[in-house]
């Protein structure tokens, strides 16, 4: 079963280091919005029961980014922003 992490990280944390990958490959920042966050929540919550990494297919020209690891990992902001900056870059 998958479970959204339990890391103690803010929404900043993920924001801030987003933002730095963002920058470095010269595109603009984002910012936390609790609406996205509740879609991706429940999302989330659907995919828990078959761990599957599938995108959502009603994401409203909305990036998203996907990240696994396995039970019992000290999963952070760093690692599942990690995770996606090693992943091909398609922005835009």
């Amino acid at each position: 079963m998958a479970l959204p992490s339990q890391a103690q990280n803010s929404p900043q944390d993920y924001v801030r280091l987003h933002n730095a990958a963002r920058a470095a490959v010269g595109v603009g920042p984002v910012t936390w919005d609790t609406s996205v966050q509740a879609f991706a929540e429940n999302y989330a919550s659907q995919r828990s029961g078959d761990c599957s990494l599938i995108h959502s297919s009603n994401r409203n020209n909305l990036g998203e980014n996907l990240f696994w690891g396995s039970a019992g990992g000290d999963w952070t902001a760093a690692s599942a922003v990690q995770s996606w900056v090693i992943t091909p870059i398609n922005f835009g």
